[in-house]
């Protein structure tokens, strides 16, 4: 009975363990699919144009046993990600701690360090490992100005049982070089001693993220890969995720061939999720260019579409019903790229666009007789943003005819290398349909779920 116990116990936190890897090798490869890595930085003072992941690691900050995902990344000033933190040309550090009892990570702690604070003020970002088995974080500043050094310190800790990553403790000296240094801890002035005391609990081994003094400005990782060193995280969490992906690959050869043919016609596409409106929009596009469909116009110079017709296409393209009826699909007055309202669908006219993709099919895995699951690695690289900074028209196809490594690094600030994606394809009626396509690598009760 005892053992039984204990049995099931293991049973339990072994479930809880792949839950939360799996919750927060989504969070990690979301930052990755919407940024993408950088590439070439090596002061980050100067990175001006480059955004993307950095660097990551698993660190259990609460000493509890389980890990968290510490990432570091450089953001953007575009709309790309869902988090608006990462919306933003600074630096950024964020923390996600899985929740086992719920469907999604929770982010612990976001900070941004803006890249001319740092040039200015010194900025160092460091994770420190505490005498207690926790991992800090610790901001250390230093500003010297008219003969006066200010030194900042900034703590964060996160306790057992508790989400959130906090700040524990600041203090900052002032130094005017006549020999007397203030001491201020927690918005106080104080003494020396209670100052060393207070600070005391949160010194152990350092390592650094980013380094930032009168003589360097560096990051304090290996910054050579970072699509090496985030691969090597996403890899430790990815067999809770899955077990298909790592097993044998498809050896039937001209199966194979079938199924990425039928992924290579949509080789200019990020994702697919026919339940998803923001990503249906743009497979509802796909279908109307790969067709070239009729179309009339409004008053208001819209490119107007049959629903009936765009909808058997959509069908015949992937074997899914479009159910748009009931789906938060835009309407005319959203003036989204594409729209949809009393049966018809609606394009406006828009200079967007997609970065190109060089893509890499690797292996094709068989679920079952009818299904299997496809791993692809991507470059994307934004060819329109590089010719309009060369004043050239420059193409992709020309660039990635030339070994990245080669490239200049003008043209590598617009590139998003290794870019890791799946896709699941379903034969039906004997041919393959594509069901789903993203960065996310999905469990084995979604893929079976097709």
């Amino acid at each position: 009975m005892e053992a039984s116990v204990e049995q099931e116990a293991a049973s339990t936190l072994t479930q809880e363990k792949q839950i939360v890897e799996r919750q927060l090798y989504e969070k990690l490869s979301e930052a990755v699919e919407t940024l993408g890595y950088t590439y070439d930085m090596q002061t980050f003072a100067e990175n001006e144009y480059n955004r993307g992941v950095l660097y990551s690691e698993l660190v259990d900050f609460d000493n509890d046993g389980v890990h968290e995902v510490y990432a570091f990344m450089k953001g953007t000033d575009y709309p790309v990600s869902a988090y608006t933190h990462r919306n933003k040309d600074n630096y950024i550090q964020e923390i996600w701690t899985g929740n086992a009892n719920g469907e999604s990570a929770i982010l612990s702690f976001s900070s941004e360090v803006d890249q001319l604070v740092c040039s200015a003020c010194d900025m160092n970002v460091s994770l420190v490992k505490g005498q207690d088995g926790r991992t800090f974080i610790k901001m250390f500043s230093n500003q010297t100005s008219q003969g006066i050094t200010v030194d900042k310190t900034w703590i964060y800790a996160k306790e057992p049982n508790n989400s959130a990553m906090e700040l524990a403790i600041t203090g900052f000296t002032i130094d005017n070089n006549e020999g007397a240094i203030d001491y201020i801890l927690n918005g106080k002035e104080t003494d020396q001693a209670t100052y060393d005391t207070a600070f005391a609990p949160y010194a152990g081994e350092e390592r650094s993220i980013l380094i930032s003094n009168f003589s360097e400005k560096k990051y304090g990782f290996d910054y050579t890969s970072p699509a090496s060193n985030v691969g090597k995280v996403l890899a430790a969490l990815a067999p809770s995720v899955n077990s298909i992906v790592g097993q044998e690959e498809l050896l039937e050869k001209n199966k194979r061939e079938e199924i990425i043919k039928a992924l290579d016609e949509f080789s200019t596409t990020r994702r697919i999720h026919h339940h998803a409106s923001e990503v249906v929009q743009f497979l509802v596009l796909d279908v109307i260019q790969k067709y070239n469909l009729d179309h009339e116009y409004s008053d208001m110079g819209e490119m107007v579409f049959d629903g009936a017709t765009v909808k058997a296409k959509y069908k015949e393209t992937f074997g899914v019903d479009l159910d748009i009826e009931n789906m938060n699909f835009p309407s005319r007055e959203s003036q989204s790229i594409i729209a949809y309202e009393a049966g018809e669908f609606y394009i406006y006219p828009t200079g967007f666009y997609f970065d190109a993709i060089d893509r890499h099919f690797q292996d094709v895995y068989k679920v079952r007789d009818d299904l299997y699951y496809v791993t692809i690695l991507d470059n994307e690289f934004n060819n329109t943003e590089y010719s309009l900074s060369k004043d050239t028209n420059i193409t992709a196809e020309e660039m990635f005819a030339k070994d990245i490594a080669g490239w200049p690094k003008e043209a590598r600030i617009w590139l998003k290398p290794e870019i890791q994606r799946y896709a699941v394809v379903k034969y039906m009626d004997g041919a393959p349909k594509v069901q789903y396509m993203g960065a996310q690598n999905l469990t084995d009760q979604e893929i079976e779920a097709f």
